[in-house]
């Protein structure tokens, strides 16, 4: 409308270059390629693809650089992981420098995707269930070990503890997610930004980090779909309550820019204090430990029926505060992030969240920033000859027995290399007596707040 309308003399042609470069982006800029807006969308990562050999971009432009690296790709998958966008794809659809091989070969532009047949959706085999996908290309796989890509991940379904499915979608939760903990501001952008190029879809985030709005931010500069992504966020242990866990919510919400968040946790079984806090103060004031259960959970129901938030979980939960949680919910927990890690192996309760359909997910998984640490586990022989044998990395061998284990990760780092070598942890798997060798490591320390172990709060 604005080039229809304008006339030459009040054409502002910075405005419409800038405009014209974010339909470019998003692979609008042109008619031909309005109608194109929808292939690539439904495929999944497996999808085959084939860059002819006499295809050919024009050199010295930012694309073309990708290009270069992104052309050696045999999957849809593995040209994301290389650094190319979706709009790349569209784009080299488009103009035929990029054919599409087996079942998708024949969706030409603006066409309805196939259907997957009957026989197959109906199909109760291992491999059909692994091939059922959520929204946006994530994967639900049996669990964590079996995932193959950054998009696999276990399937979370709102389950009433009285039995059966409550309201909600669910949501499948990669299992290896990129975490922004201390990262702020000016920080955040380009690590945000160079994980999701290499293909991650899980953002882990919290209101303490005071990131959410920077994490938002990066998402949308992306030109990543929304719904490809999963964002996980934490309600802060001074909001305990139900109406401060409501406002808490919203203020997330508003940050991140979103109008819904996959995965909401409540970050701490207690309240606030210590600093900045007045000795002997507490927040919130009025705390009692049934809060957490009367109050904030009863907020995270809410939320979830309302369809404000996909999935519910916690953090930092021991045994005991998910034994009184289960006692009273409606809706039950369906992850518990904790400290997990060579040092810290919590395999208790790992068993009591598999038995009761919560999903563990592990932070510290290489180590904490928090704690003055004196060694650091790439070099603990167990873990150090595990990365010679599969000629892997320390932290790629940590990362893979912590899936092994049954636990999700997410590893954050600010080094786009680091950000790479974390999310190739798929090409491998420790042997029972690498995991067995890895797991005798454990002494109980805790790295994370302060060696605190928050399952003997109150």
């Amino acid at each position: 409308q604005v080039w229809l309308t304008a006339t030459p003399s009040k054409l502002h042609f910075n405005y419409i270059d800038k405009l014209f470069k974010s339909l470019a982006i998003a692979g609008l800029d042109s008619p031909t390629r309005m109608a194109d807006t929808t292939i690539l969308k439904h495929f999944d990562s497996d999808q085959q693809i084939l860059f002819p050999s006499d295809a050919e971009k024009k050199p010295g432009s930012a694309c073309y650089e990708r290009w270069q690296q992104y052309r050696k790709a045999k999957t849809i998958g593995e040209a994301l992981k290389l650094g190319a966008t979706k709009a790349d794809l569209r784009w080299d659809a488009q103009k035929g420098l990029l054919k599409l091989v087996g079942n998708a070969a024949g969706l030409q532009a603006g066409s309805t995707p196939m259907k997957r047949p009957a026989a197959a959706a109906a199909s109760g085999t291992p491999s059909a269930k692994a091939a059922r996908t959520a929204g946006g290309g994530l994967r639900a796989v049996a669990s964590a070990a079996a995932a193959k890509t950054l998009r696999d991940g276990v399937q979370l379904k709102p389950t009433l503890r009285s039995g059966g499915a409550s309201a909600g979608s669910g949501v499948v939760l990669p299992a290896v997610g990129y975490g922004t903990y201390k990262l702020k501001g000016a920080e955040v952008k380009e690590p945000m930004l160079a994980a999701l190029r290499q293909g991650y879809r899980l953002f882990d985030t919290a209101q303490v980090y005071e990131n959410e709005a920077d994490v938002g931010r990066a998402i949308r500069e992306s030109g990543v779909p929304r719904e490809e992504i999963v964002i996980e966020t934490k309600v802060w242990r001074s909001s305990h309550g139900y109406e401060r866990t409501m406002k808490a919510f919203n203020q997330s919400l508003r940050k991140l820019g979103v109008d819904y968040i996959d995965l909401y946790l409540i970050h701490w079984p207690g309240a606030k204090t210590g600093w900045p806090l007045k000795k002997g103060t507490i927040c919130p004031p009025d705390w009692t430990p049934a809060m957490r259960d009367t109050g904030t959970w009863k907020a995270m129901e809410e939320l979830l029926e309302k369809g404000k938030v996909k999935a519910i979980g916690v953090a930092n939960y021991g045994e005991r505060q998910l034994k009184q949680l289960l006692k009273v919910c409606k809706i039950k927990p369906m992850v518990n992030q904790v400290e997990f890690h060579p040092r810290l192996v919590q395999s208790e309760l790992l068993e009591f969240c598999k038995a009761n359909g919560i999903v563990l997910q592990a932070y510290a998984s290489l180590g904490s920033s928090d704690a003055k640490q004196a060694e650091t586990f790439f070099q603990l022989p167990p873990v150090q000859k595990a990365a010679e044998a599969h000629k892997a990395t320390p932290a790629q061998v940590l990362l893979r027995w912590a899936l092994q284990k049954g636990a999700l990760v997410v590893p954050k780092s600010s080094k786009a290399s680091r950000i790479q070598e974390n999310s190739e942890v798929f090409h491998f798997s420790l042997t029972k007596s690498e995991v067995s060798a890895i797991d005798a490591l454990h002494n109980g320390t805790r790295l994370a707040w302060k060696g605190e172990d928050p399952g003997k709060i109150e």
